[in-house]
């Protein structure tokens, strides 16, 4: 088997799409197929099953993706390795970002590397805190922006800021949540984030030592959606203080006064890879750069 057919392969598993990984490859969708097909058959198993909604994998498809992770991986590092032997870092770094661009400083940090690492493509892929954690552990990313904290063990951080996270709600709730205590909050409609989120650890906190729950109206996986729901009064939630202050300039929310949490700010690694010239060099540029900031 070929190197690109893995990467290939490991590109249909992370679209679900050919037409996508094709984009994504800077390649055609006829090629993609072909190399889909013929790892089908050097490896006699079943990878995918297309389906009308795209590709989905095997659950065998699903165990030799991991493998063939690791493959790349090794593929990569032993490229890097020799190219920083002469002292040159090339190839590609896949960050993974969990917020908006302007709090990351997205821009700034962006610039620094592509002006140190002139030969380095920037790859950037946008999601949950959760979900880039785990790709980071998966080693689908290099490096990730992250808000609270991990349990995997593999997985290393370095702190960047924190900020604060507060409870927000649309104008018409500004008396109930002024006067608001425990009871009170749990009879307003609440805005759930995503289990795995930070803002779902908060919320639990906030009810720990009670029974009953708040009542929950809707859920939302981001904070872009999750603002647009406090704007329009569906519910209240936890958002960033300095989403907030913007909001509260504009009279769009009231904010419970009694109650903030913590909100740090972390980009994770693999413990593991701490010493791979990519992570080394993201992670040197993006602590430097937050910790100009402070």
């Amino acid at each position: 088997m070929e190197l690109y057919q893995l990467r290939t392969f490991v590109t249909v598993a992370d679209t679900g799409n050919l037409t996508q990984a094709a984009e994504r490859l800077f390649t055609s969708q006829p090629a993609v197929s072909a190399h889909i097909k013929a790892l089908e058959e050097q490896l006699e198993i079943k990878l995918f099953d297309r389906t009308p909604k795209g590709m989905r994998l095997t659950d065998n498809g699903f165990v030799l993706r991991e493998k063939a992770q690791l493959v790349l991986n090794a593929s990569n590092d032993l490229t890097l390795k020799a190219q920083t032997l002469q002292g040159v870092l090339t190839g590609q770094a896949k960050i993974g970002l969990n917020t908006d661009a302007e709090y990351l400083m997205l821009a700034k940090w962006h610039q620094r590397l592509i002006s140190q690492y002139t030969n380095l493509k920037i790859q950037l892929t946008q999601g949950s805190s959760s979900e880039l954690v785990k790709k980071v552990s998966s080693g689908q990313l290099d490096v990730c922006f992250f808000s609270g904290d991990s349990e995997l063990e593999e997985i290393g951080y370095k702190e960047l800021f924190t900020t604060k996270a507060v409870l927000a709600g649309a104008p018409k709730w500004e008396e109930q949540l002024n006067s608001a205590g425990r009871k009170e909050l749990r009879e307003l409609p609440w805005i759930y984030p995503e289990p795995l989120c930070i803002y779902h650890r908060f919320i639990n906190r906030v009810f720990e030592d009670t029974k009953q729950k708040p009542i929950w109206v809707t859920s939302s996986a981001t904070e872009d959606s999750t603002i647009a729901l406090i704007r329009s009064g569906v519910g209240i939630a936890f958002i960033r203080d300095d989403e907030a202050a913007t909001l509260l300039e504009k009279g769009e929310i009231v904010v419970y006064p009694n109650k903030s949490f913590s909100l740090p700010l972390r980009i994770a690694y693999l413990k593991s890879r701490e010493e791979d010239p990519v992570v080394k060099a993201l992670l040197n540029v993006i602590t430097n750069l937050f910790k100009g900031q402070s």
